[in-house]
């Protein structure tokens, strides 16, 4: 009777620590899922236009981390520096445009949605020119449309470009 206690407790012991096992897997695996594309339909409508007007050796990156396109300024206190860079690290630019052959950051286009009329957007969007513009790197706010003239997009593609360029810092 005894073995028959040990062996029942013993199994409903290892029944329970696989059940919490599958739980915990299953977790890790909820906790993330593939998103069903990485731009929205404005973003890929205006990349799509964006694309046709490029001029040679300029290529496009989307969804570009602040923190991947600019470093901070040496010489700032290490608090000053860990503040800076947190200011910047969950942000990104929607588009950036790089040099083909080395790929070098040329300029930035934000594409403003309706999203960007919100006071905590703007807050934002203030920021990202602030940072662009600090750094010297030409930045474009395009207002999203169902569709781009591609004569016009050129044009701007083209005065952004013809900007100064940015100083980097190597």
């Amino acid at each position: 009777m005894l073995k028959t206690t040990i062996f029942v407790l013993a199994a409903f012991v290892v029944i329970a620590l696989l059940a919490v096992l599958k739980l915990k897997a299953g977790a890790k695996r909820g906790v993330y899922y593939l998103r069903k594309t990485l731009f929205t339909a404005a973003e890929q409508s205006f990349l799509g236009g964006l694309e046709q007007v490029l001029p040679p050796g300029v290529r496009v990156f989307g969804k570009v981390r602040l923190a991947d396109i600019f470093g901070v300024q040496r010489g700032l206190d290490p608090s000053a520096r860990q503040s800076a860079r947190n200011r910047i690290d969950r942000k990104h630019v929607d588009f950036l445009l790089v040099r083909t052959d080395d790929l070098a950051p040329l300029a930035g286009i934000e594409l403003d949605d309706r999203s960007h009329e919100e006071e905590e957007r703007q807050e934002r969007d203030a920021l990202v020119d602030e940072v662009f513009a600090g750094a010297g790197l030409p930045l474009l706010h395009v207002p999203a449309q169902k569709t781009y003239d591609p004569a016009d997009l050129k044009a701007k593609v083209a005065s952004l470009l013809a900007r100064p360029g940015p100083q980097h810092v190597t």
